[in-house]
């Protein structure tokens, strides 16, 4: 947790969350602004209005005054509090339709921040952390309620100034009074701020995996599975412990924060009690009238009120500013580095030379002194058993993670000298984690070039590539909605991963790698599919990622992976003669493409 946040001043976010604000909704802000400023011109008046109208009523019914003078008052008194009424509306209007509806910028602002993120600190689940923390600011208004809490102390100010300056004129040792009956209160209110602030923070990973389990729970593709293994009951007690462990520590802190409040509540009982017996000693002796009287409780009951309430606004400015915080601390870190090369189609090789890279929270490298070549035109299988390393290097390849140690260069320029966007033009990349979009066949083929998503012509000449065509016969269409959660049609997984495979290919790119994306499916299925791409891409640059070999004999080089590192490099047959490693995966899965 950053502790520093709590030794800064509230006003520390105040300038960026200005101009941000300004940039999406300046009209508004200043409308805001203006009304803020026209209510604390009010709410000054209002306390003279006050203290007039109690003199104007002592006046008359001590039968110094006359009943026209009395409700002349009264009118202006009411006038007075009717402006703030309908500037309140004007301000909820404003708030609630042209605020809420612009502030929606500041979501895509933050989610332009994340998607530009090194791709690497998704492996870190601080990570995780901090985009849940600066996601709840925003979706709960944290930027505006930390800046229009400034605004909020200017009407409170002058309201203070204005019954201060009432009372004053009464005796001014009504002031300290007031104002030491309510310090015990801002005192605590300051304390129990920055220590629920605190408590939020540190349970940001018990929030979060309390929404996890929820939605494992409720998730379309998680039911069935706990239906069948019969793990309700279990992971049931595990959310209502992860839910209970951050409702006790509210309670608890609940619990011994309103003992406190209720004494600070009875010292304030007991300040405007001696306030009363003030007031009383003094129109006893004939210092202020009976209307000053009256008056002056009210003054002091208001002084009392507007203390506490400004330095409420001070506490809850200080953890308004920590919830500002979370958003732009996560705008702090340093986003995914930008080349400034444009990046054509390469034309020679792709060389790894003594590449290393580990995890954010690994003890041990993934990937270590790693050399190899790929040439244009050239395809080739990665092999290797689970954990071998395979699917990192296929992501360093792509350009997805930097290396720790050495370099991954294209015709011998390195990759983070390029444009991104220009970069990832050029490469198409087929995950084992592939995405089922709840969208139609259409979209789901054609996501990967959207301006060329109605060409039926290139997405039926994907389609028919991955096999996928006798699937949209099928289900009646390119424009057929997939997926149940919108009433369309469920694939199997086979079937996706077909689709999937379709949308990598309808990407006219140099460069396409394959990471498992077949593994799912039977040997001798994955073998037709993968077997069908090898053909396919003959001309093309393409790597597939696999820990079976069926494949291999028809690829132009094989590079076998083992604990991180390089093992093996050629072809087939000089493999299976000289490499220890790779004849003994071929002969344990041999039998497989053996029927």
């Amino acid at each position: 947790m950053k502790a520093e946040k709590n030794k800064k001043s509230n006003l520390r976010y105040l300038g960026r969350v200005t101009k941000d604000l300004y940039a999406i909704m300046p009209v508004e802000v200043t409308i805001v602004l203006l009304i803020t400023l026209f209510q604390s011109v009010i709410a000054f008046v209002q306390v003279y209005v006050t203290a007039d109208l109690f003199d104007a009523a002592g006046a008359y019914f001590s039968g110094t005054g006359t009943k026209d003078e009395l409700l002349f008052r009264s009118g202006i008194f009411v006038l007075f509090f009717a402006f703030p009424l309908l500037t309140d509306i004007l301000h909820r209007w404003i708030s609630e339709i042209p605020i809420f509806t612009k502030h929606h910028a500041l979501i895509y602002k933050l989610h332009a921040r994340v998607v530009s993120m090194p791709l690497v600190r998704f492996e870190d689940p601080e990570f995780y952390n901090e985009i849940w923390r600066a996601k709840l600011c925003v979706y709960n208004n944290g930027l505006l309620n930390y800046f229009f809490g400034f605004t909020g102390f200017v009407p409170h100010i002058v309201r203070f100034i204005g019954t201060v300056s009432v009372i004053a004129s009464f005796d001014v040792r009504f002031i300290p009074l007031a104002v030491l009956s309510v310090l015990p209160t801002f005192i605590s209110k300051w304390i129990y701020s920055r220590e629920q602030y605190k408590i939020w923070r540190e349970q940001t990973p018990v929030a979060r995996r309390r929404d996890y389990l929820w939605n494992v729970l409720t998730g379309k593709d998680t039911v069935k599975e706990i239906r069948t293994m019969q793990t309700e009951a279990y992971l049931k007690d595990k959310w209502t412990q992860a839910r209970d462990e951050v409702l006790e520590q509210d309670f608890s802190f609940d619990r011994k924060s309103t003992n406190v409040f209720l004494f600070c509540d009875l010292f304030r009982l007991l300040g405007f009690a001696a306030s009363v017996a003030l007031s009383i000693y003094f129109a006893g002796r004939g210092i202020i009238s009976v209307g000053q009287f009256a008056a002056c409780i009210s003054a002091f009951g208001g002084l009392q009120a507007m203390t506490t309430a400004l330095f409420g606004l001070v506490t809850e400015q200080n953890q308004k500013a920590n919830f500002a915080g979370d958003y732009y601390d996560f705008f702090d870190h340093a986003a995914e580095t930008e080349g400034e090369k444009r990046f054509g189609a390469f034309t020679k090789e792709i060389s790894l030379q003594n590449v290393s890279f580990s995890y954010p929270t690994a003890e041990k490298e993934a990937l270590h002194d790693v050399s190899f070549t790929i040439r244009k035109g050239e395809r080739v299988v990665i092999v290797g058993e689970n954990g071998s390393g395979k699917t990192t290097l296929s992501k360093l390849i792509a350009g997805v993670y930097e290396p720790d140690g050495g370099e991954v260069q294209y015709d011998g320029e390195t990759i983070k000298t390029f444009e991104k966007d220009s970069f990832y033009r050029h490469i198409s990349v087929i995950s084992q984690n592939f995405v089922k979009y709840q969208l139609t066949m259409r979209e789901n083929i054609g996501m990967s070039t959207p301006n060329q998503v109605h060409n039926d012509e290139r997405l039926l000449q994907s389609a028919r590539a991955a096999n996928v065509e006798p699937i949209i016969r099928r289900i009646g269409g390119l424009d057929t909605q997939l997926g149940r959660e919108f009433d369309g049609v469920e694939l199997s997984g086979g079937e996706w991963q077909k689709v999937a495979i379709a949308r990598g290919l309808n990407k006219d790119a140099d460069l396409i790698i394959l990471d498992e994306p077949t593994s799912a499916l039977d040997p001798l299925v994955e073998y037709d599919i993968l077997k069908k791409f090898i053909d396919l891409t003959e001309g093309k640059t393409s790597v597939i990622i696999s820990h079976r070999v069926g494949l291999c004999k028809f690829a132009d080089r094989i590079i076998v992976m083992a604990n991180g590192c390089v093992v093996g490099n050629g072809t087939h047959q000089k493999l299976l003669k000289t490499n220890a490693e790779y004849a003994r995966i071929w002969n344990e899965q041999a039998k497989w493409y053996a029927e």
